[in-house]
């Protein structure tokens, strides 16, 4: 594979040296999200799909049961390393969304969890429009938290957060700008997307809460030093509004569906 279809934004790279801490704070996906997409796709037990940017393997461990055939592709071997662990009937690929080692039209469905804002648009449409069949489905998903909605310590919290240093941070790279919905914009691969919301309120505690934060790109990319310092004041922040009971964390998952033209 050459060195153009490996190369990676340098914050998606900062996953690698925290795979497992990712893997345990990251929330998995729930059923209403995915039999909505199967049902509205078309897919069934019968269907090949491919989970693209599979990471440690949260949305492959939710599909595995419902497809015939599951292709995991993910570029970073600390990710793949849980990812088999976690989804061991799922045929595992080193590959990047720009250069996906399949072939033409060998997928019925590409599915993306919290990634697609890290690819290249422009390259990675026309890659998965050529692994689909004929009128194949594409499913983005993400999950998004409401930090003011029940949560009393947010403002604090933020503040901290805004003091982190993220020089290489881009709007492009942040799922709630929408700019990677700029890729989609006038091309004849896709249809327009279709997008539905669904709860998926997770309860945690304070420490799981920190744990969550420091999973997030651009704070997995500080210094370990920095790194420690901010987790040490986000836990006293939390325990001083909250203490040791458990909240709850008001996730959306936001699924946007499109099918090949």
């Amino acid at each position: 594979m050459g060195s153009e279809g490996r190369r990676l934004d340098p914050l998606a790279e900062a996953f690698a040296g925290s795979a497992d801490s990712y893997d345990r704070v990251r929330p998995g996906y729930e059923d209403e999200p995915l039999d909505w997409a199967f049902r509205e796709l078309g897919l069934d037990g019968g269907s090949i799909v491919l989970d693209l940017a599979a990471g440690t393997g949260k949305l492959s461990q939710a599909l595995a049961p419902r497809a015939g055939l599951l292709i995991a592709v993910e570029p970073l071997a600390g990710m793949r390393r849980l990812l088999a662990a976690r989804a061991p009937e799922a045929t595992l690929l080193d590959g990047t969304a720009e250069q996906i080692p399949m072939g033409d039209g060998s997928v019925d469905a590409v599915f993306v969890g919290e990634a697609f804002h890290w690819f290249d648009g422009v390259r990675a449409l026309p890659e998965i429009h050529r692994v689909l069949r004929p009128a194949g489905g594409l499913a983005l998903l993400w999950h998004h938290v409401s930090w003011h909605d029940r949560a009393s310590w947010a403002d604090e919290f933020e503040a901290r957060l805004r003091e982190v240093p993220a020089p290489d941070v881009r709007p492009e790279n942040r799922p709630h700008t929408l700019r990677w919905q700029e890729a989609f914009a006038g091309n004849d691969l896709f249809t327009p997307l279709e997008h539905r919301e669904f709860s998926h309120p997770v309860m945690v505690n304070s420490e799981q809460i920190v744990q969550l934060v420091l999973s997030w790109s651009f704070v997995a990319a500080l210094p370990e030093a920095d790194r420690e310092l901010l987790g040490r004041d986000l836990s006293q922040t939390v325990h001083n509004h909250a203490g040791d009971a458990p909240l709850e964390l008001p996730f959306v998952t936001h699924v946007y569906l499109a099918r090949k033209l």
